[in-house]
């Protein structure tokens, strides 16, 4: 069967009507007890009564100002009752009448269907006179059967348009009511805000993480502990509104600690120093100026090969060439452990120490720095596997949000 003339599928109206009135009522008699309820604990917590003893004390501190937000809540359970049960009536008035058209309009099809003939001019009538003449009365049937087809769909249409104007109806009073009675603050709008703002340094966390293991270099470095600053902050204005724990934010904290950095503590004042340079890496000129070389470097070859795509492309392939010296190898190493394989040389002679061996404190620092580097690299793996798989319930930090935060 066709779609009726406003386009709709030819259909019975779905849903309950009793239940839809009956859940009305009860929604307007709860907010009615909730009001009432309201009532009383604003006459308690006032002192209105003559009640006394540190059992009623203790309650009404329990209390509080409870009351008010429970008839704000009444407030609105209540006027939404009487939408609910005329939208109930409406749907018990519409449901039989679609119910009628419905049969009509199938009814009307059907006798269309099965009727000879086409509705549609022929491009090649019969030679024989007989046949044409047949054939052009029972095209004029077919035609007469389609139209009482079209009669009934609009019939059908306007008994929809009545449902959906009551529809309209009840979603407008409803919204009024709740427009009325549910004010988001300044504050409450800052909320939403910053819960959107770390859902975003979320998803480009991951973009940097990935460039940063593809091309590296302090620029993507940089950004990626700005980000963690940035997502550090926003959790402490989330813990002081109330929108999460402190467990969030103790784990945002040591986010951002340089752990693999520790063994720095055991150099004594230069290492300490060097430590308290790692946790404000966001922060040191020479990260900005190094990240803006990189930049400067990314833009040079940009505007060398003409700008646009081409440009942006030469631009990574530069920066990648530069920060990439062993090509596939510095990706292999950086994915693993977080440094390219010059680096990751680096910290190994580090770690040997020559003839100073281990009672050196640089050595202990490096050897602490490469234990780190390779506990954490098998967690970053596997992390950015689950990621990458479209499985992130399965990453190690989700599952262990306090072993994710100190690797």
């Amino acid at each position: 069967m066709e779609h009726s003339p406003a386009g709709r599928s030819i259909e019975n109206l779905e849903g309950d009507p009793e239940t839809i009135t009956r859940r009305g009522r009860r929604i307007e008699s709860i907010g009615g007890q909730m009001i009432a309820s309201a009532n009383v604990l604003e006459q308690l917590v006032g002192e209105g009564d003559d009640q006394r003893g540190e059992a009623i004390e203790k309650i009404r501190e329990i209390v509080g100002d409870t009351h008010s937000e429970l008839r704000r809540a009444g407030n609105m359970y209540q006027p939404t009752g009487p939408v609910l049960v005329r939208y109930g009536s409406a749907v018990a008035d519409a449901k039989p009448r679609i119910r009628t058209a419905v049969d009509a309009c199938e009814d009307a099809w059907a006798r269309y269907s099965a009727a000879p003939g086409q509705r549609f001019e022929r491009f090649m009538p019969s030679p024989v006179e007989e046949v044409a003449e047949q054939q052009a009365e029972d095209d004029e049937q077919k035609r007469q059967l389609y139209d009482e087809f079209l009669l009934q769909a609009r019939t059908f249409d306007s008994e929809v348009d009545t449902w959906e104007d009551a529809f309209d109806a009840a979603v407008d009073g409803i919204g009024d009511i709740l427009d009325g009675a549910i004010r988001d603050s300044f504050w409450d709008n800052v909320d939403g805000a910053v819960e959107v703002v770390l859902q975003v340094l979320t998803v480009v966390s991951i973009i940097v993480a990935i460039a940063g293991i593809i091309i590296g270099g302090p620029l993507f470095a940089l950004i990626g502990a700005v980000i963690g600053v940035a997502t550090l902050l926003l959790t402490a204005y989330q813990v002081l509104r109330g929108d999460a724990g402190m467990e969030k934010l103790v784990i945002a904290i040591i986010g951002v600690i340089p752990i693999g950095k520790i063994g720095l503590l055991f150099r004594g004042r230069p290492g300490l120093l060097s430590f308290g340079a790692e946790m404000v890496t966001a922060f040191r000129p020479s990260s900005w100026s190094a990240a803006a070389g990189q930049l400067g470097n990314i833009g040079t070859v940009y505007r060398l090969a003409g700008g646009g795509w081409l440009g942006i492309r030469s631009g990574l392939a530069g920066a990648f060439r530069l920060q990439n010296p062993t090509g596939i190898g510095d990706i292999m190493t950086r994915f693993m452990f977080g440094k390219n394989t010059t680096q990751l040389t680096e910290l190994a002679e580090s770690v040997a120490g020559g003839a100073n061996g281990w009672c050196n404190s640089t050595v202990f620092a490096a050897g602490w720095e490469m234990a780190y580097t390779t506990v954490r690299g098998a967690r970053r793996a596997v992390d950015n596997i689950a990621g990458w798989t479209g499985n992130p319930d399965r990453r190690i930090s989700s599952q262990y949000p306090w072993v994710g935060a100190f690797l």
